[in-house]
């Protein structure tokens, strides 16, 4: 199936309010997940929701910007899946804290098998390096919020707390991408996740 037969038939009055620009963003996303980002075109974009591309130009001046907006939306949608994950997660006991934890790594992971490169539209040229050490950040907020939890808990040894958030991420973001290169079996996540337990709560005892 080629892209242009993706194309949808909507009339260019639906956009009158504003929200062509989210239109692009989610079709380019769609795009992407299925095709992409190399074979992606904002001619083809516009095409698929029905729009000329000088429609779309006027909301985006060129590709790069559209997978810039793109990549910054797949990234709210990662944030949306865990979010979800976390839903049966409730509770103060430690074993939730540990649950929620696990939580966010399964379901980081998840999302990687789910959408490729969608994930990697997330982490790729379009998105700042930095996007996800932002304080605004939401999976960043979460982590850092699971983190705490566990450290309140005594799960997390003291010494090792400054770093133990870029310590999971980068644990977590190196399985998925390993996973997504079947380098390494999906089930053997939650053994990282297990490890990641044991070495935020003993290597404390190693940091000078």
């Amino acid at each position: 199936m080629t892209l242009t037969k993706l194309v949808v038939t909507r009339s260019k009055t639906a956009y009158h309010h504003g929200d062509l620009d989210v239109a692009l963003i989610e079709a380019s996303k769609k795009l992407v997940a299925k095709y992409g980002v190399e074979r992606l075109s904002l001619r083809q974009v516009a095409a698929t929701v029905g729009v000329s591309p000088s429609a779309a130009y006027h909301h985006f001046p060129d590709k790069e910007a559209l997978l810039k907006a793109a990549a910054r939306s797949a990234f709210e949608d990662l944030a949306d899946f865990q979010e979800k994950a976390l839903m049966n997660s409730g509770g103060s006991s430690v074993l939730a804290a540990r649950r929620r934890f696990r939580a966010l790594g399964m379901s980081y992971v998840t999302f990687a098998k789910k959408n490729p490169n969608v994930f990697r539209l997330c982490f790729g040229p379009y998105c700042g390096g930095d996007e996800m050490a932002r304080e605004e950040s939401r999976p960043w907020k979460m982590l850092v919020t699971g983190l705490n939890e566990l450290e309140l808990s005594g799960e997390i040894h003291p010494k090792i707390r400054p770093y133990a958030a870029i310590l999971t991420w980068s644990a977590i973001h190196g399985v998925a991408n390993l996973v997504l290169d079947g380098l390494l079996p999906e089930d053997a996540v939650e053994s990282v996740v297990d490890s990641l337990f044991i070495a935020l709560k003993s290597s404390g005892k190693v940091v000078d």
